[in-house]
């Protein structure tokens, strides 16, 4: 062990980027939660009120992620290497902004009904986005007998979004073999698209938080 990194083992780490990371939490399932509801609006101010919530979600994001990267530049020891703490940052605000790209296509494309597939993909991206603020809640505590708990419930991220992937692939499959017009091809495949880029945005968190954890243990 050098000098340098035995006079550090002994310096306090940075414990302010945990309640930012789990404000980030709040704001991917408050925005998850607000999409899924956009698949039941019952009229268009609902939905464009509810749009309003994702991009609100999407912003207060964006400042707590301006607020980690001030903290990374300042802090003397971070709970993790500086890398993977702004990638864990980048890889949440990917989520966020992929979410707000969902509440924009629903609200925009003017659909007039969902199908089973596009409520079930909603339902999983909120079932992930609930698992990850558990995981994320977690992270003070992955050094004191988490671990374990946390590879659990990033499993549950993991199994989701391998659902949603076969949800995709059978939807793409029988979009095309279905009586509708161009436009209406182009705009359930603009929604589907974007519903599976963000359930890979949930998988892409929680294996970062994999290797976290696997840097440490």
């Amino acid at each position: 062990m050098s000098l340098n990194s035995f006079f550090q083992y002994f310096v306090p780490k940075e414990e302010r980027f945990y309640p930012l990371f789990s404000q980030q939490a709040e704001n991917f399932v408050a925005a998850s939660t607000a999409l899924r509801k956009m698949i039941h609006a019952k009229d268009e101010q609902q939905l464009e009120s509810l749009k309003k919530e994702i991009k609100h979600c999407e912003t207060n994001g964006d400042a707590v992620l301006n607020h980690i990267y001030a903290l990374l530049g300042s802090a003397v020891i971070t709970p993790f290497d500086r890398s993977d703490v702004h990638e864990l940052a980048e890889r949440i605000d990917n989520l966020l902004d992929r979410l707000d790209d969902c509440g924009n296509i629903l609200y925009t494309r003017k659909f007039h009904e969902f199908d089973n597939a596009v409520v079930a993909m909603t339902d999983n991206i909120f079932f992930a986005c609930q698992s990850l603020q558990q995981i994320i809640n977690l992270l003070p505590s992955l050094n004191n007998g988490k671990g374990r708990e946390i590879a659990r419930v990033c499993n549950e991220v993991k199994t989701i979004e391998h659902e949603c992937d076969e949800i995709y692939g059978r939807y793409i499959s029988d979009l095309f073999s279905q009586p509708l017009s161009l436009v209406e091809i182009v705009k359930r495949k603009d929604l589907i698209q974007v519903l599976e880029n963000t359930a890979n945005s949930t998988k892409y968190i929680s294996d970062r938080i994999r290797s976290l954890q696997a840097k440490s243990s």
